[in-house]
This record gives structure tokens, C-alpha cells and sequence, in this order.
């Protein structure tokens, strides 16, 4: 080999070289960048509060320090040292993970790279062809024991008031006859025949036989874990005898789009963007529709709308939340509907698509969600003031609500 060549040697990377240098940039670069760079404080794709940099410095003992001696002491020390679900350790590692730069483009591309492996299953969700699916795999039995516990017991102490449970399949459960049983999830049906076997005092709404009617329309979004407002209307539909009225048929409706580019919560876990996005349907009686006050507790003050559609939300990520706001503890909707019917409805988020139907046939209904009450519910609301009770979830909240048995508090 000559000088020259020697000479085009060293100036030239051989290409494991060139992947090594490449790869220590990776390792320098991002770090660096992460730590540098401005944070954002939630995530609009997620719908969530990001991490904060975690504090290791007790400042209540750092303002008291006189020596050296005390600002060292008041470091926490075991956060350091002991790794366990609350060490410091666990939450710079997740502030890290929230905040990597292009962090939404890495869990794509580790997605992509297990779909193109044949995993089916991502984060939770399973891909069918072109739907998305929650995944039901357990349950704590004691956490719904509780929750059926409470219903009935909410049944026995308001004797005057009818109450209704309806649990809501998923998606899964529509699919369940494409998906193979190796993926071990539960089946649907059989939970909610269960968990009814075991109400007393309270009237149970089969949804499912409806929905299962209409397995090839659109009632389950492809992208998102609700159903879709036709699903809500075959909800509607089946709880009709139950409540006591009659339900519309599908053609009185006039079916407004009112955005075609929706990407919800699954597509949140798995960031596929081969799923082709949801429509947000609003169905507005051809007749015309009730005059409406919507009025949204949030804890500390209420908004007033006049309308049952929140159409700012449609210009952000959560576009579900157009459907009577984001959660709430306790969302009043008063009606011009004049029969003096009320409706107590305690509630998961499927129930707010579910509403604007219902709100045809009610003078008022007030939607409790109870993640968000701590305390006897009468504090807010008179709750004798309503004839009827309805708890409505889908199967999987319901299997692991941890809340609803508070309802034990109201008097």
C-alpha cells in the first residue's frame, strides 16, 4: 500500500467507524438537547401533564440551613439511593422519557417496528385492519364487587327513585369474533352478565344485544375508545323502556360532520397513522331541538352554555370533550322539554355523546362524575329532588373505577 493510499485511509471512516461516531453524537446530542431545550408542559397529543424535573432539595430544611452541614442534609438522600416507584431516580427517568426530543417520532418508529414484526398488540391496544381496540385482559373483583355494592346500596336508601345501570361494550367485544383467542383477553359479555346478576333494586339496560345488531355501521371509532354518536344511539335506543320514553327513529335526525380529521386516544398509544381518522357526528332532531342550558362545574366555578356542544374543543386534539366539555364533577343541562322528568345520571365519558339524545326527553339532567366528588354528593345537588338514577359505563372503566363506590357518602 503506497503513502497515498495510507493517506486516504486515515482521512476516510471506514463504516464502522463512521456508526460508531455516529452513534456517540446520538448519545451526546440528545441528552444534551433534552435538558436544553424549553419543555412543554402537556402533551396535547397524550392529553396529559408532562413530568416536572424531579426536586431533591427539602426546602423547607435548605431555608432553615446555617452550615454547610444542614445544606447537605437537606438533600434527600433516599430518593437517590433507593430505587423504588417513588425514588428520584424512577422520576428523572420519566421526565427524560416525557421530554426527549422528537420523543413522539422515536415511539413511532418502535411501534412501526414491531407492527412490521407481526405484533398485533401496542401499549394496550390491538390492531384490527383498520380499527383500534382497547383491550380488556383482568379485573380486581373486590374493586367491582364495591362498586355493585354501592349501587345497590344507593337503590335501597332512595326507595323513591328508580335507578338503571347500563355497562357499554367496548370495541373489543364488537371484534371479538376476529381476534384469536391465544390474545387472552376477557370476553365482554360474560363480565357485564355478571356484574347484572348481581344488581337488586336496580333495572339493568342490555346495549349490547343493540350494538351487536349493528356490528358493520360505524358505532366505535376507529382511533379512540368511545363510541361513536350512532353508537350513543343505539344506546339511546335500548334504554328507552328502562327510563320511559320512546326513542326516535334514526331518520329524524339531521347528521351534521362537524370535523372529519379526528385522532383519539389509541392512536395516542400507538401513533399509527395508517388508521384512517374519525368523524365527529352531531344528530340535531330534523324537528328541531330543545332549548338548552348546559351548566359545567369544574370544582371552583361554573361556565353557562347554551348548547350541548362545546365546538371549541374541535379545533384541539381531544375533540371527544366537544360532546358536553372535558370531564367535570357535575354538569347540570336544563331543557325546555316540559314534563318535569329529571335525571340523575352518574357517569363515565361515554355518557357524554349519549346525552344530547337524552336530553330530549328530560327536563334536566345532571351528570356526576365521581372521580372528582370526595364528599356526600347532596353538598352539590339535591339528590331527592330526581325521580330516576342512571349509572352508565363502558366495561372496561367500570371494571377498574375505584371511585364509584363513594356514592356510599350521599345521604
Amino acid at each position: 500500500m503506497d503513502n497515498m493510499d495510507k493517506e486516504k485511509k486515515k482521512f476516510f471512516m471506514t463504516p464502522a467507524k463512521l456508526m460508531i461516531a455516529l452513534f456517540t453524537v446520538i448519545c451526546l446530542v440528545i441528552p444534551i438537547a433534552t435538558a436544553v431545550l424549553p419543555k412543554q408542559e402537556r402533551s396535547e397529543n397524550e392529553n396529559r401533564t408532562l413530568a416536572k424535573f424531579p426536586q431533591i432539595i427539602n426546602q423547607t430544611k435548605l431555608d432553615k440551613a446555617e452550615n454547610f452541614a444542614d445544606v447537605i442534609g437537606a438533600v434527600r438522600w433516599e430518593d437517590i439511593t433507593v430505587r423504588d416507584e417513588d425514588s428520584y431516580m424512577d422520576k428523572l427517568e420519566t421526565y427524560f422519557s416525557d421530554h426527549i426530543i422528537g420523543r413522539d417520532e422515536w415511539v413511532r418508529t418502535r411501534n412501526t417496528i414491531e407492527m412490521l414484526a407481526g405484533k398485533k398488540e401496542i401499549n394496550e391496544v390491538y390492531t384490527l385492519k383498520n380499527q383500534m381496540i382497547q383491550v380488556f385482559k383482568d379485573y380486581d373483583k373486590e374493586t367491582v364487587n364495591a362498586s355493585l355494592n354501592a349501587m345497590n346500596r344507593f337503590a335501597e336508601t332512595h326507595p323513591d327513585m328508580q335507578c338503571s345501570l347500563m355497562i357499554a361494550p367496548t370495541a373489543q367485544e364488537l371484534f371479538s369474533s376476529e381476534i384469536p383467542t391465544y390474545a387472552g383477553y376477557l370476553s365482554e359479555k360474560t363480565f357485564i352478565d355478571e356484574c347484572y346478576k348481581k344488581m337488586q333494586g336496580v333495572t339493568t339496560i342490555d346495549c349490547l344485544s343493540y350494538l351487536s345488531g349493528h356490528q358493520s355501521d360505524y358505532i366505535f371509532y376507529r382511533t379512540d375508545h368511545h363510541w361513536t354518536s350512532l353508537g350513543a344511539y343505539y344506546a339511546y335506543c335500548a334504554a328507552a323502556k328502562a327510563l320511559g320514553y320512546s326513542s326516535y327513529g334514526v331518520s329524524s335526525f339531521n347528521i351534521e360532520t362537524a370535523n372529519s380529521c379526528f385522532r383519539g386516544t389509541l392512536y395516542s398509544k400507538t401513533l399509527d397513522n395508517s388508521i384512517t381518522p374519525d368523524s365527529i357526528d352531531y344528530y340535531h332532531l330534523a324537528s328541531g331541538e330543545p332549548t338548552v342550558k348546559m351548566t359545567v362545574f369544574d370544582g371552583t366555578k361554573e361556565t353557562v352554555y347554551d348548547s350541548l356542544y362545546v365546538r371549541s374543543f374541535l379545533d384541539v386534539k381531544d375533540k371527544y370533550s366537544s360532546f358536553t366539555g372535558s370531564n367535570a364533577p357535575i354538569v347540570t343541562i336544563e331543557t325546555d322539554v316540559d314534563n318535569g322528568k329529571s335525571l340523575l345520571l352518574v357517569k363515565d365519558s361515554y355518557a357524554h355523546s349519549l346525552v344530547p339524545f337524552l336530553s330530549k326527553h328530560f327536563s334536566k339532567i345532571t351528570m356526576v362524575d365521581m372521580r372528582y366528588i370526595n364528599t356526600d354528593l347532596s353538598k352539590f345537588i339535591d339528590v331527592d329532588s330526581y325521580q330516576q338514577t342512571l349509572f352508565m359505563f363502558n366495561a372496561i372503566s367500570f371494571s377498574s373505577d375505584i371511585h364509584l363506590k363513594k356514592i356510599l357518602l350521599t345521604k
